[in-house]
């Protein structure tokens, strides 16, 4: 039998059924579909970049820079993406946005679990984050596996420290750099999109909103990268 006649269809590669049910995009209000389903390509692009970050981490660790700056190339294209779902959401009215704020209640980006995973995967370890309400034990108890892992930042910086090849060096610390930069671009552009939403306003899952935000897009993931080699 011709294998291309027994191969699965597009849809069922992709599982679109259960992925366009689970994401509702054909029963709720059209404003809400759309919030829901910008924030649902998020978690899945934030494993994405788990899984690109733990395989730079491997490389780094069998010393292997070619193989470390081809996982992390993707990284900066992806952060790309999502800040371009900022600009997504900033196509909602003042009273969509409140309104589906309403809906939420107390649920809140500040409860992704993943982001955080990708935060101490990167080294950034702020154990406040391990009682985040919302948290379920599950998302707690993969937290507490990131630190007990070895870090990004970490495996570059024994990397850098042991390479003979600055070249090489030199050519990991910049796509991590790339990563780290648009990074801090997406943590300002959703600080911007909180601040025009809730100006001054407390966020949700007791947050404070656009300040906090702001303050984050001052953080660095991987700050050695920032520092040219010697």
């Amino acid at each position: 039998m011709n294998a291309l006649t027994t191969a699965p269809p597009y849809g069922q590669v992709l599982r679109l059924d259960e992925l366009l049910s689970a994401a509702r995009v054909h029963d709720d209000d059209v404003d809400h579909v759309l919030f829901m389903a910008t924030h649902q390509s998020c978690e899945i692009l934030f494993a994405v970049v788990a899984r690109h970050l733990e395989e730079v981490r491997a490389a780094l660790d069998a010393g292997d820079a070619d193989l470390a700056v081809r996982r992390a190339a993707p990284l900066p294209r992806i952060m790309s993406v999502l800040t371009g779902h900022f600009d997504v959401l900033a196509t909602l009215t003042p009273a969509a946005f409140q309104d589906i704020r309403t809906a939420l209640g107390d649920a809140s980006g500040f409860q992704s679990a993943q982001w955080r995973e990708i935060e101490f995967l990167c080294g950034l370890r702020d154990t406040r984050y391990l009682t985040t309400a919302g948290f379920t034990e599950q998302d707690r108890a993969r937290l507490l596996a990131r630190l007990e892992e070895r870090s990004v930042a970490a495996a570059y910086r024994e990397f850098a420290d042991t390479c003979a090849d600055r070249a090489a060096v030199e050519r990991v610390r910049l796509a991590l750099l790339e990563f780290d930069e648009v990074t801090a671009v997406w943590r300002a552009r959703h600080g911007a999109l909180a601040e025009r939403y809730l100006g001054t306003a407390a966020g949700t899952a007791g947050s404070e909103g656009a300040a906090y935000l702001w303050r984050a897009a001052l953080r660095r993931a991987l700050p050695e990268v920032w520092t040219p080699l010697s």
